[in-house]
C-alpha cells in the first residue's frame, strides 16, 4: 500500500543529515547502517520475543547503527530516533492507486490490516495515512508477543472479523511472512509481487500473484468467482 522501504530509507538520511554530520560520518552512510538495523531488527522478529520498553525499539537501532561508525552516543542516538519519527510521519505517503482500490472494496469485505509492527511505531502511521476508517480492525502482531508468519496471527485477525478461514484471504507483499503465514492458518492468499521476485524454490504459489494494488478489487473477485 505504501512504499515503507523508501520513505523510511529518506526520513532516516534527513535526520542524519540534520544531527549528525558533524560527527564525523557521512549522512548517507550513517542511515544506510540505520536502515541496515531495523531491516535486522524486524526481520528477526520471532513469536514470543518480549515487547520492548514503550520508547525503546528507534534509540536502540539508531545507537547501533552510530556504533557501527565507532560512536557511542546514546542522547544522540535518542535525538535521532525522535526527529526520524517526526519526518517519518510527515513523509509517509500510500502509492495512488491503494485508496482507489480500498474504496473498492470498503463495505463489501470485512478488513484488517495485520503487521508485525508495535503501537509505538505503527500507530502514528497509520493514523497520518488516514486509512483506519476502511478497516474493521487492526492486528499488531508485537502487541501480541507473536509476528508472522506464526498462524496465531492470522487466526487472531480472523477472530476479529468473525470469519473463518476458508472464506478469508491474506493480501501481502512479502511472501515469507504474508503468503506462509496465510497458508498455515488455512487462508487463501493474494502476493502483491510488486518487486517482481521469484516464487521461492518448493513453495506454494499464492492463489492469486499481482503485481499491484490496483489490481486487488480484481483478484478478489476472480477468488470469490472460484469458491463459488
Amino acid at each position: 500500500m505504501l512504499d515503507d522501504t523508501i520513505s523510511s530509507e529518506r526520513s532516516a538520511a534527513l535526520a542524519a543529515s540534520e544531527l549528525a554530520s558533524e560527527r564525523g560520518v557521512g549522512a548517507e552512510q550513517l542511515a544506510v547502517s540505520y536502515m541496515r538495523e531495523a531491516m535486522r531488527f524486524w526481520e528477526t522478529l520471532e513469536p514470543g520475543a518480549p515487547k520492548p520498553p514503550s520508547g525503546a525499539i528507534r534509540p536502540r537501532l539508531w545507537l547501533a547503527a552510530l556504533r557501527a561508525h565507532g560512536i557511542d552516543d546514546p542522547e544522540l542516538a535518542q535525538r535521532l530516533a525522535t526527529r526520524y519519527d517526526t519526518i517519518r510521519i510527515e513523509r509517509v505517503e500510500l502509492f495512488p492507486e491503494t485508496l482507489p482500490a480500498l474504496h473498492r472494496l470498503h463495505g463489501r469485505y470485512k478488513m484488517a490490516i495485520i503487521t508485525n509492527g508495535f503501537a509505538e511505531t505503527h500507530e502514528a502511521k497509520i493514523a497520518r495515512l488516514g486509512l483506519a476508517h476502511l478497516f474493521d480492525a487492526v492486528i499488531l502482531a508485537g502487541e501480541m508477543e507473536l509476528a508472522k508468519p506464526h498462524p496465531a496471527v492470522f487466526a487472531h485477525a480472523m477472530n476479529e472479523l468473525g470469519v473463518g478461514a476458508h472464506e478469508s484471504v491474506m493480501v501481502g507483499d512479502r511472501f515469507d511472512r504474508d503468503i506462509v503465514g496465510a497458508h498455515a492458518a488455512g487462508m487463501r492468499a493474494i502476493w502483491v509481487n510488486s518487486r517482481s521476485e521469484r516464487l521461492p524454490q518448493g513453495a506454494r504459489a499464492a492463489e492469486r500473484e499481482i503485481s499491484s494494488i490496483a489490481e486487488l478489487p480484481a483478484a478478489i473477485a476472480a477468488l470469490d468467482e472460484a469458491r463459488n
